[in-house]
Formats: C-alpha cells, sequence, structure tokens
C-alpha cells in the first residue's frame, strides 16, 4: 500500500487510545515504531509499505520492557506515573531518569534502547 492508502485506513482504525504506529516495509526487512502524529507529518503519499499496526501506550511499554527489563520501571510518585530508567551515559556513568508515562517519553526510552534498529 502507498503512503496515501495508509493515510485513510490509519484515519478509519485511529481510536484515542492509540498514540504510535508501527510499520514495515513492503520487503519485510524494516519495522519501526513512532509517535502516529510525527508519523503523519512525514509521510509521503509515493511511500511503500508492507502494513502496520496502531499501539497504544500499554502495548509500546510491554516492547520497551521486553528491550530493557531491568533498566525500566513505573512507579508512583506524587500522585503520577512515572518511569523510572536507569541508562549509562557516553562514559559509562549510570544514572536514574525520572519522566512521566507519556507518549513522549515512552518512545524516546524506545528510540535510544534500540538505537534505531528494533528487530521484533
Amino acid at each position: 500500500m502507498n503512503g496515501k492508502e495508509l493515510l485513510q485506513k490509519l484515519d478509519q482504525q485511529e481510536q484515542e487510545s492509540h498514540h504510535f504506529i508501527k510499520w514495515w516495509r513492503k520487503e519485510n526487512d524494516f519495522v519501526d515504531i513512532e509517535l502516529i502524529e510525527t508519523f503523519r507529518d512525514e509521510l509521503n503519499a509515493g511511500d511503500e509499505f508492507g502494513g502496520f499496526e496502531l499501539l497504544d501506550m500499554e502495548q509500546l511499554w510491554d516492547i520497551v520492557h521486553k528491550l530493557c527489563p531491568n533498566r525500566v520501571s513505573r512507579r508512583i510518585m506524587d500522585n503520577h506515573e512515572m518511569i523510572v530508567w536507569d541508562r549509562l551515559d557516553q562514559k559509562g556513568v549510570k544514572s536514574s531518569i525520572k519522566c512521566s508515562f507519556s507518549p513522549e517519553f515512552l518512545i524516546q526510552i524506545f528510540d535510544v534502547e534500540t538505537k534505531g534498529n528494533y528487530i521484533e
């Protein structure tokens, strides 16, 4: 399907709970996950796709948690759901990052942990 066809299907299937799109090329050699709004902004009508799946927060959380189960956790802090992400910086220094459980932070963690090479 081309970008125009995918956009039409996206408009039909998207629900309020969906924040992310998992998409792949026709050749099935590449899978990516993005925020839906980012995907829409960068979509070209002539792009070719093999398919897509819409994901909600819990579905992407499951993926991220499987990627790095010992480095991410969810906690309630000051009545807000937070992600605690333990990571090493470029110098190998461990730091613990606390951020809100939101689509923007969750996709950032996904992108850093996969280094742009998500393999299912």
